[in-house]
């Protein structure tokens, strides 16, 4: 029975979120311990004393470790299935709320740029290491482990690339309410969507630092590359995605503000000041501005893998 207030949609989105978020922690689990699924959840409550493993000087502290490892990917994977979720629904809303003339040419684009963007990974990130688990190797799987991260960033990628071609037809001729509100609620969409991969790459960059921890243990450790070198390619993966759709922005928006706000027909220096500190306060409402130190916008959550990665590598040295 439905409780009085709560509408059925988000009786409906509620469950579809669970939904999605089960999905992503059951193919996380599988992807953790396929080489052992049918004794995963024996193997995992077991007792550290009860390991036993002759290739690894310390087994219990390596599966305390592991077991760690393995509560923060499922944690991971939690939050992944969210943002895929959200991601998904901000893109059906956008679908069923725009204009059918030209939606077959504007998922084109989409569709291009997420498979140029998805071999530019093939090229771009550090490909990872194979490492030697010994005996554990018979349990779990490391390689792979982070997979669905991807599959919750490009997500978001694809809904921030959405908007993009939605705030780009935008009309922006005369001072019409309704075009700077949905340019607001367009801009709200995109720090979120921005705000969500944020969080998705730093976990990521948790799940590295806890990988790593496991690792150290091995005796044959391959880890490649430190973590503050995988959160820089994480921050230049978000900043790449972001960077056209907050360009796009700044133009519709710096266009939009100039409509509302044409230049004064006088050129006295007080009507000069006066349309200049308006324009000035209608774009920090838009946020169309350039960023500097002062007021960094969407630089923190574009740097947070990367700062993450710095504190780690800062705290262990």
């Amino acid at each position: 029975m439905i409780k009085q207030g709560t509408s059925p949609d988000h009786v409906r989105g509620t469950k579809w979120l669970w939904v999605t978020v089960s999905v992503f922690v059951a193919v996380e689990w599988v992807v953790l311990f396929r080489p052992g699924l049918s004794s995963s959840f024996g193997f995992f409550r077991q007792a550290p004393e009860a390991v036993s493993c002759r290739q690894w000087s310390n087994p219990e502290a390596a599966f305390l470790n592991l077991r760690a490892w393995v509560i923060v990917s499922l944690a991971q994977a939690v939050v992944w299935g969210a943002v895929t979720y959200a991601s998904i629904s901000s893109l059906i809303d956008l679908w069923r709320t725009g204009e059918a003339a030209g939606r077959l040419l504007r998922g084109a684009i989409v569709a291009l740029r997420t498979i140029a963007f998805g071999f530019g990974l093939l090229f771009f990130l550090t490909p990872a290491p194979n490492w030697d688990l010994g005996c554990f190797a018979v349990h779990i799987n490391v390689r792979g482990s982070a997979v669905l991260a991807y599959v919750a960033v490009g997500s978001a990628a694809i809904v921030m690339w959405v908007l993009e071609n939605r705030v780009r037809n935008l009309a922006v001729i005369g001072p019409e309410p309704n075009v700077p509100l949905n340019f607001l609620d367009l801009r709200r969409k995109l720090q979120t969507l921005l705000s969500m991969s944020s969080v998705v790459l730093a976990f990521g960059i948790v799940g590295l630092i806890t990988r790593q921890a496991f690792i150290e243990l091995s005796p044959k450790n391959f880890f490649s590359q430190p973590i503050i070198l995988e959160g820089f390619e994480y921050t230049i993966l978000l900043g790449l995605a972001y960077a056209p759709v907050h360009a796009a922005f700044n133009s519709v928006g710096a266009k939009i503000r100039d409509g509302l706000l044409p230049r004064p027909s006088k050129s006295s220096v007080a009507a000069l000041q006066e349309w200049s500190r308006l324009s000035s306060k209608l774009g920090d409402l838009m946020h169309i501005k350039l960023y500097d130190w002062k007021s960094f916008g969407p630089g923190f959550p574009i740097l947070a893998p990367f700062l993450l990665g710095l504190l780690s590598s800062l705290v262990k040295h």
